[in-house]
Formats: structure tokens, sequence, C-alpha cells
């Protein structure tokens, strides 16, 4: 039984030390790791340390406990105490260290786009577009890398193909915010317009950014651009020098009976109605275009009822901003309140504002102009005409005093 006990009491003991021994060379790995001495200086300084501590159990019974173990013990501290002063400062200034270094955690590995931007710069866009692609091997899905790369071909190398193919790569790749790809296709779409003065391509890259995000916030911007679209012949005269025609004028111009208008007239309103309901049948998402026919149909045509449709279809717009949406409810107002809408009809049309965003700087402006309203519709009531009186005609020319 003794001997059963022996054993088991030896193998406790032995696995206790082995726990020890493998908790201690854990530690001691890590602290090879984080520490900032060289690991065979380290090392070193391990075993000196453990000859220390030999040299002080093995001589302190011959010593006994007189004033020679203290001198003894004095002596090796002191040598300990120079060899890991360093460690020591390390491990009592860390945190302070730390606090304005970053510690020494490594930072997260980042693409570096100075070297080519500085290049590109220079005039050097082939040098500028290697280095933007050898960053890029090392992060293939860097947006920033790739739309560097798209704009040094697009604008300096004048190759849209090859702007375009790293464009459409970007945009097969997973992980990119919808915010991200839609800047992508809008700025390739750009560059077709303006570098290439290719429309159609344009409206190609558009149309593929509604088919990628529709019913969305973007799909309306893409949209209003798509309506805005120029044609080949505009862009090319865009870029050609200004022209001015003389056109031959009218002869004996101050012997004419009639007076002579030189400026050509304004387009008719029923002109600019049939413009804009065409434009909107084709692109129903104009927002521009249904403003400016509201207009019309209020100030030209005395329709107000006409106005109020059209910007009623913007207003119940789903996709349209918050801030054109509070916009258009201010226009509608303005309207409401210049054709002879009563105070309360134009109250309710600002009140929705505040409805439809509460406790935003639209509810504010919406909140200050009806606190005024009652001066607006003051200030547009007609004026009393003041009638004058009847009085002697060239008073100031006769020679006596009026009887």
């Amino acid at each position: 039984m003794e001997a059963m006990e022996w054993s088991w009491k030896t193998v406790a003991d032995l696995l206790g030390l082995l726990a020890v021994l493998v908790l201690g060379g854990i530690a001691l790995v890590r602290w090879l790791k984080r520490s900032r001495d060289d690991p065979p200086v380290l090392i070193f300084k391990w075993l000196f340390t453990a000859l220390l501590l030999y040299v002080i159990f093995t001589v302190r019974p011959l010593v006994g406990s007189g004033p020679y173990l203290v001198l003894l013990t004095l002596t090796l501290a002191m040598i300990a105490g120079v060899l890991w002063a360093p460690n020591i400062a390390e491990v009592l200034f860390r945190p302070i260290w730390n606090a304005f270094t970053g510690g020494d955690e490594e930072p997260e590995p980042r693409p570096f786009y100075s070297i080519a931007r500085a290049k590109r710069k220079r005039g050097q866009a082939a040098a500028a577009l290697a280095d933007v692609r050898a960053q890029l091997a090392r992060f293939p899905n860097d947006f920033e890398g790739q739309m560097l790369a798209a704009e040094i071909l697009a604008e300096d190398m004048r190759d849209l193909e090859g702007a375009e193919l790293t464009i459409q790569r970007l945009c097969e790749q997973p992980g990119h915010t919808p915010q991200n790809l839609a800047y992508a296709l809008s700025t390739l779409a750009d560059w077709y317009l303006r570098i290439g003065q290719d429309p159609e391509n344009a409206r190609r890259v558009l149309e593929q950014l509604l088919e990628k995000f529709p019913d969305t916030d973007l799909a309306i911007t893409a949209r209003q651009r798509l309506a805005r679209m120029p044609t080949a012949e505009w862009l090319a005269e865009s870029h050609e020098p200004t022209r001015i025609v003389v056109r031959k004028g009218i002869e004996n111009i101050g012997l004419q009976r009639q007076p002579v208008q030189l400026t050509p007239p304004p387009e008719s309103p029923e002109t600019l109605a049939a413009r804009y309901v065409a434009q909107l049948e084709q692109h129903p998402d104009d927002f521009e275009t249904r403003e400016k026919l509201a207009l019309l149909y209020a100030d030209a045509f005395g329709r107000l009822d006409l106005a109020e449709d059209q910007l009623e279809q913007l207003i119940q717009h789903s996709n349209a901003p918050p801030a054109q949406v509070a916009h258009w409810l201010h226009l509608l107002a303005d309207l409401q309140v210049r054709h002879g809408r009563d105070e309360a009809t134009v109250r309710r049309t600002l009140e929705r504002v505040e409805e439809l965003f509460p406790n935003s700087a639209h509810a504010e402006q919406a909140r200050r102009r009806l606190n005024l309203l009652p001066l607006e519709f003051k200030s547009k009531q007609k004026r009393q005409a003041i009638k004058l009186g009847v009085y002697e005609q060239n008073l100031g020319l006769k020679r006596g005093l009026p009887g």
C-alpha cells in the first residue's frame, strides 16, 4: 500500500513538474518573440541569471549568514540589475511608449500608391501604371488601385477600352459596395463623354448601372443623366473653337416705319410645353424637365391644377432625395401663394415637409416659413390705389398768384 501511495505521489509530482516546465517554456518562447533583444542576447541573459542564482544557493551554506553573504548578494544583484535594466525599463514605461507609437502590433498591410502618383505627375504614365499593377498583384481587390489604374489608362494614355476592361473586372469582384460600383460606372461614362466623345458607349454603361441597381437612388441618378445625354454632334461642336456667325443686318434700319426687333423672338409657351411633354414621355424620371413643365403650366397658362399634378408626381417619387422633395413642396407653396390659393392650403403644403422629414433641417426651414406665412400673404396683397385730385395745369407759368 505504501509503495502504491509512493508511486501515485511520484506520478503527481512528475506531472506537476512537467506542467511547470511546459508553462515555463511557453512563457519563455513568448518572451523571446516579443522582446526587443536579439534571441542570442536574451538567451545569454537567461543563462547568466541562472548562473548567478546557482552561485548564490551554492555559496550560501559556505559563508553562512554573516556580512559576507550580504556583500555577495548585493554584488550579484547589482550585476543582474545592470544586465536586466533595459528590460525592466521597457516593462515599466511600455504603456506610455505604446500610447505614442501604437505598440508592438504590426500595422495592417495596405497598398502604397504615392510613388505611382508622383510618376504620373511627372508624365511617366507607363511607369505609374506598372507601379499600380505591382501593388494590385498583392492586393487584387483594392478599389482605389483599380480606379487609379483605369484613370491612368483613360486620361493619360487615352486607352478607353483598357479603362473599361479594368472597371468591368472591378464590377465582377465580390465585396465592393454598391456606391463604389456606381461611382466606377459613372466615371467610366464620364470618360466616354469627355475623352472619347462617344455618347453611345456612355449610354450603354449607364444602362448597365440601371440593370445592376434597379429601384435605387443610384438608378435615379443614372436616369437623370440618360435623360440629358448629349448628342455626338453637340460633343463635337463643344470641342471645336468658338465661331461667331455674323449675319447680314437690316438695311436702312433708321428708315423703318415699325420698330425693329433685333433679338430672335422667344419660343411660345405651347412649343415649350410640347417639347417638355415629349421629353417626359421618353424619360419619365427627368426631374428638371417636369419641374419646368409645372412652372410653365402655372405661370404661362394659368393652370395651377396642372402644375400641382406635375409637382405631386415629383413629390411622390419613391427614390427622390429628401432635399429635392422639400424643394418641390416649397415650390408648390410658392405657386399656390402666387396664384391665389388661400393661406390654409399653403399651410397644409408646408406642414407636409415636417410630416415627411421630422427633426431635420428641412422641417426647421418649413417651420420658419410657416411662422412668417401671414407676412408673406400680406406682402402679396394689392395695394390700394391713391386717387389724386385735379389741379390747375401750368401753374408755374402764370404771372399772377392763383386766386
